[in-house]
């Protein structure tokens, strides 16, 4: 049974299952959720609570037998099985046998790392998804950042002003960990009206988390002004301009490779076969869609010369400023160029 994190309340308080399944690398609602686990256990009389660390090497044998052993005067208990990597062959054999024959008096939870789609398809996975809930915990992406914010805000008698809202979102994107401090300070300090720009701006520290790959994602979906705060934030966190760098040519040189294939052939339209074989997984084809329409050969062509600009910046054989050129970079492939066309094609 696969549940969403927001799920999870509902389905332990209707659903008898002793087997939980949480993976994910979002730190606060792996917590959260493995805490309302805890707490549905504790109530149904599941009081001793034992952890175990999985690594290479991880004594399973003793582990099995243990959960196996029947006592008289055995108690109910939790047990936590903690992975910081995919389960290995040892680990993966285990976890089928605890599947088909789950311990007595005790609710197991395996805690994972985010699994790639090959092991959601394995043995061990499969096997565990059929005995128990699997709960899988996605980041909250910039997008959705403002509607977790605001149902959580509610949730602790908050309302925000638009304005409010948006700007912790921005201040918080990415750390979820400190949206949700955020939100508890809130609380503690507004007075029943909604929350104004000002009372963020004052209380709550930029404590966003910038990656080169929402970079890249806000640059293809033509977010200008996501993408020049990303390119600060980016510069702010000492970012290697060079990994900035990789991240922008990868897509651009991408979409060039389309678009010159489609001019060859007289192509007008662009098949999800073209985008996955430049490169573009599922979730980003729409964007790179809108790439396409926005910019076409010629000035993709354009673009591409700022390459070479940016590397001899990053390796100092020019006067240029690497992270000036890669924001001129970032905002033209977004739609937004900081200068006419003109000046771009003397670059």
């Amino acid at each position: 049974m696969k549940l969403r994190p927001e799920q999870l309340p509902s389905h332990l308080s209707n659903t008898p299952l002793r087997l939980h399944v949480l993976s994910g690398d979002e730190p606060l609602l792996i917590q959260e959720s493995l805490d309302a686990i805890r707490q549905q256990a504790r109530s149904s009389g599941y009081d001793e609570r034992t952890q175990h660390s999985v690594e290479r090497g991880f004594d399973w044998d003793s582990l099995i037998a243990d959960s196996q052993a029947l006592s008289l005067f055995a108690e109910r208990k939790l047990l936590e099985l903690r992975f910081s990597n995919k389960p290995d062959a040892a680990a993966s054999a285990a976890l089928i046998e605890l599947a088909a024959r789950p311990p007595e008096d005790t609710w197991l939870v395996v805690c994972l790392p985010k699994l790639d789609g090959s092991a959601q398809k394995s043995k061990w996975f499969n096997a565990l998804d059929a005995a128990g809930a699997v709960v899988t915990v996605y980041p909250i992406d910039a997008a959705a950042l403002p509607q977790w914010l605001t149902q959580r805000g509610q949730r602790l008698g908050l309302q925000f002003e638009d304005d409010a809202l948006q700007l912790l979102s921005d201040r918080t994107e990415g750390n979820l960990l400190a949206a949700a401090q955020a939100l508890e300070k809130l609380q503690l300090l507004h007075n029943s009206q909604p929350i104004s720009v000002a009372l963020v701006a004052s209380l709550i520290s930029d404590s966003a988390r910038y990656s080169v790959f929402d970079l890249a994602d806000a640059v293809l979906l033509g977010d200008a002004p996501r993408a020049a705060r990303l390119i600060f934030g980016l510069e702010t966190e000492s970012t290697a301009e060079s990994v900035v760098l990789w991240a922008l040519q990868k897509d651009l040189r991408s979409l060039i490779q389309i678009s010159e294939n489609n001019a060859l052939n007289g192509q007008r339209q662009v098949s999800s076969a073209q985008l996955g074989q430049a490169g573009f997984w599922a979730k980003r084809q729409g964007p790179a869609q809108q790439a396409l329409k926005r910019l076409n050969l010629k000035r993709l062509h354009q673009l591409h010369t700022l390459l070479l600009a940016i590397d001899k910046a990053i390796k100092g054989q020019s006067n240029e400023r690497a992270w000036d050129l890669l924001l001129q970079l970032a905002m033209a492939m977004a739609g937004k160029p900081l200068f006419p066309l003109a000046q771009a094609e003397a670059l």
